[in-house]
């Protein structure tokens, strides 16, 4: 029964992504290499798709097997951890970001591509044009795993040209959706310069190095003040900057387009968990605009808030 149920929706998945004016079973004939009866029998459910068979679709039509899977269960939603390895962080780190460079790649195009966020902490799509910032994130992440071989000093890590090139096309791309949101606690900026205080505290970080991240930290909240003036990004797309009045337990966000949903909550400081599943882009994205009710517009509006918000930010800046 739940071999049944699940080709069937396979089928009806293949359909809705086959533009009516294209042979269906021409189109699976060449992305399967099966001849004309075979593929027919597999359209007619009287041969279920093999699993890699299944995959080979998915890849090549862009499919969600997770939610195929979880069809028969409306309970259930599928989720990719996208855990970073301890083992090699770096190169991890690396794939999961290129990995959201090649989504943000394909929804660009589509007049329907949104971003919106509620965030905790600064989001990557603004500190990722920041060496030292961003150096920074990583160092901290590593620390936190002792049982790594690498050296404890932040003087002594380095971030690749592969690493730091993909940082830039990330943010680049995610300023290029058709429209973004985000909504920031308050004390989003207070929880980094914390940490940096911290690890200087236990000579971890040298004064020098104390300096180069306050001066980007400067530099972006620069930056964010000029987005939310101008509520533009220099790519010419809207966004919309609100600063909340209550603070947030967790960091939440979606990307969309006309046929595309992903939902991703961050976890473990530095990466994020992502779901395609319908039901949790609807509830996420609910929960996200819910906190718009607690939270000052200050984007193209509230100029006095505006200014005292990032007057305070770089105040705390300018103590570290």
């Amino acid at each position: 029964m739940i071999n049944q149920i699940l080709n069937s929706e396979l089928i009806n998945a293949i359909k809705e992504k086959t533009q009516e004016k294209t042979n269906l079973a021409n189109t699976l004939m060449d992305i399967l290499h099966l001849g004309k009866e075979a593929t027919y029998r597999r359209l007619r459910g009287e041969v279920p798709f093999t699993l890699s068979e299944a995959i080979t679709i998915s890849h090549a039509m862009g499919i969600s097997i997770d939610k195929i899977a979880g069809s028969y269960i409306n309970t259930n939603a599928f989720f990719n951890l996208n855990m970073v390895s301890s083992e090699n962080p770096s190169e991890t780190y690396y794939a999961i970001i290129n990995k959201h460079v090649e989504i943000f790649s394909l929804l660009i195009n589509d007049p329907a591509s949104e971003l919106g966020a509620s965030s905790n902490i600064i989001p990557q799509t603004l500190y990722f044009r920041y060496y030292e910032l961003s150096k920074f994130h990583l160092f901290k992440w590593i620390y936190q795993h002792e049982k790594v071989n690498f050296c404890k000093r932040y003087e002594d890590f380095e971030l690749s040209p592969k690493l730091l090139q993909c940082q830039k096309d990330f943010v680049e791309m995610s300023q290029l959706l058709h429209k973004s949101y985000y909504i920031w606690d308050r004390e989003i900026f207070r929880h980094l310069i914390n940490d940096i205080k911290y690890f200087s505290s236990i000579h971890l970080i040298s004064e020098e190095s104390v300096r180069a991240l306050k001066k980007d930290f400067l530099q972006l909240l620069n930056e964010a003040e000029h987005i939310a003036t101008t509520g533009q990004f220099s790519t010419g797309k809207e966004i919309q900057l609100y600063i909340a009045n209550t603070n947030f337990e967790a960091t939440y966000s979606y990307v969309k387009s006309t046929d595309f949903h992903l939902s991703m909550i961050r976890v473990f400081s530095i990466n994020s968990i992502t779901s395609k599943d319908d039901m949790i882009f609807g509830k996420l994205k609910e929960w996200i605009q819910s906190l718009k009710k607690y939270s000052i517009l200050i984007s193209q509006s509230g100029e006095i808030q505006r200014i005292e918000f990032f007057k305070e930010q770089r105040k705390l800046v300018e103590n570290l």
